[in-house]
Parts: C-alpha cells; sequence; structure tokens
C-alpha cells in the first residue's frame, strides 16, 4: 500500500485541504463544479441530507469499499445492501493487487488537491478509480463516467512516480453496477481542459 503524503490534511467539514500546515487555495471537486448552474446545484442540495439522501449513502458505501479493499471484513449496512451486494457479484476487485484506497493527492504549484476512491494493479495494468452511488438502477444506466476527476488524481497522483494506465469510474446502483474504463490520457486530456476554463474565471493578482 502506499505511504500517504506527509502534512497533506482533509478537513471534511470545510471540504478544503492543508499541505504542510498551509490551506491549499482548490479542491478538485470544486474546480470541476464551478460553473454549475444555480438549477443544478439546488438540485443537488435538495437530496443531499437525510436518511436517504446521497450524502449518506455515499459515505456509508466508501467507508464500506475502503474497509473492504483493506481486508478487513466489515459489515454490511442492511440498508444499503443491495449496493454493496452488486459490488461483490461484480467482481471487478478479485485477483486485483490494491495499491491504495481512500488516497489523498496534491499539486501543490496549483494549490489543489483531491482523493480518489482505490488504485490497484489488475492484469498487469494501473488503474485508478472513483466510486460512484446512484439511486436507482435507471441512474446507474446514464451515469456519466469522472473523466477529468480521474485525470486530476492520476496527475498528482504522477508527481510521486506513479502512472496509472487505465481510470475506472465505478457506479453502484440497488442490485445494479457499470463499470466504465477509459486511457488515462483521455483523462488528463480533460483535467486540463477543465482546469483551463476554470483558471480562466480566476482573478488575475
Amino acid at each position: 500500500m502506499l505511504e500517504p503524503i506527509a502534512q497533506l490534511e482533509f478537513y471534511k467539514k470545510q471540504h478544503r485541504y492543508r499541505l504542510r500546515n498551509q490551506w491549499l487555495a482548490h479542491n478538485v471537486s470544486d474546480v470541476l463544479a464551478f460553473d454549475m448552474t444555480p438549477f443544478k446545484q439546488a438540485m443537488i442540495d435538495k437530496y443531499k441530507d437525510g436518511p436517504d439522501g446521497w450524502a449518506i449513502r455515499g459515505e456509508s458505501i466508501h467507508d464500506w469499499l475502503d474497509q473492504h479493499l483493506k481486508g478487513e471484513n466489515p459489515d454490511v449496512p442492511e440498508k444499503w445492501a443491495p449496493w454493496i451486494n452488486a459490488l461483490l457479484d461484480q467482481q471487478f476487485f478479485d485477483s486485483a493487487e490494491i495499491l491504495a484506497t481512500e488516497y489523498r493527492v496534491v499539486d501543490p504549484g496549483r494549490s489543489c488537491a483531491g482523493s480518489f476512491d482505490f488504485l490497484l494493479k489488475k492484469d498487469g495494468y494501473i488503474q485508478i478509480g472513483d466510486l460512484k452511488t446512484v439511486s436507482s438502477k435507471k441512474a446507474v444506466a446514464t451515469r456519466k463516467p469522472a473523466t477529468a476527476q480521474l485525470g486530476a488524481y492520476a496527475s498528482m497522483l504522477s508527481r510521486q512516480g506513479i502512472y496509472p494506465d487505465i481510470g475506472v469510474t465505478l457506479v453502484v446502483g440497488p442490485e445494479k453496477v457499470k463499470l466504465i474504463e477509459q486511457s488515462v490520457g483521455t483523462c488528463l486530456e480533460a483535467w486540463e481542459e477543465a482546469w483551463d476554463k476554470f483558471q480562466a474565471t480566476q482573478p488575475n493578482f
């Protein structure tokens, strides 16, 4: 397993990162969401909270996967069993060498950081991945890949001399999983394009 980057900290409440006791200006999620419409943001916020909200669903399933990939034997919360059992049935992680889970990465030059869900080696390829949880089977089918997001993580990880070959978006809903694989080159191009658009909106000091 990869060692964590020294002194790179994440503050969940603020959703911000610190590197060597200095706040970083940006995180990957905010960079990619800078041009989100007010309507779309309102819809996301509307379904975030509560016992069936996407926040608790995502956190619960991500926590389970993190423990599972570390070789632990976590309990399956009954409420989220249809999602977790679908992940187990999919068998994507079988025979894979797990290199990292819930891993923080950073680009100090851009003052930007983020966290990816898993890094593994399978069939001779290093694969970097992001888990997306959705509310229904229909949403699994329509969920788009996290192309630019994976590109950001791969770009930052390369600073440590690790170069993934494949970007994986793992979409899970109740009783259904969709695996989307892309070349890391495609993901890197999407991230650079997104970063350039974001930078164009920032003030020049």
